[in-house]
């Protein structure tokens, strides 16, 4: 019995997650002309896209103190913090 109710509410968050609108993507520009979009989360990765600035930027989240995931032209990678404009820190 414990299994079926907690198949049910996995189910039912399983659900609403999907029904949710997505949510917004904040819209920011590089500094720069050139800014390299990386695969992985270091400059040593394969470079996805070279970004200028003006590219329609979309930040999708925080990967950690100096890295962000961005996505431009259907691609989603990583672009280094310091390399993106209006952005709060």
């Amino acid at each position: 019995m414990k299994k079926v109710i907690f198949s049910l509410a996995l189910l039912v968050q399983v659900g609403f997650a999907v029904a949710a609108p997505p949510k917004a993507l904040k819209k920011i520009k590089v500094q720069h002309e050139n800014v390299k979009m990386f695969q992985q989360p270091g400059t040593s990765t394969e470079v996805l896209e070279t970004l200028s600035t003006a590219d329609k930027v979309e930040f999708v989240r925080k990967f950690n103190k100096n890295w962000a995931i961005v996505t431009v032209n259907d691609k989603t990678g990583y672009v280094l913090l310091s390399e993106l404009a209006n952005l709060k820190k």
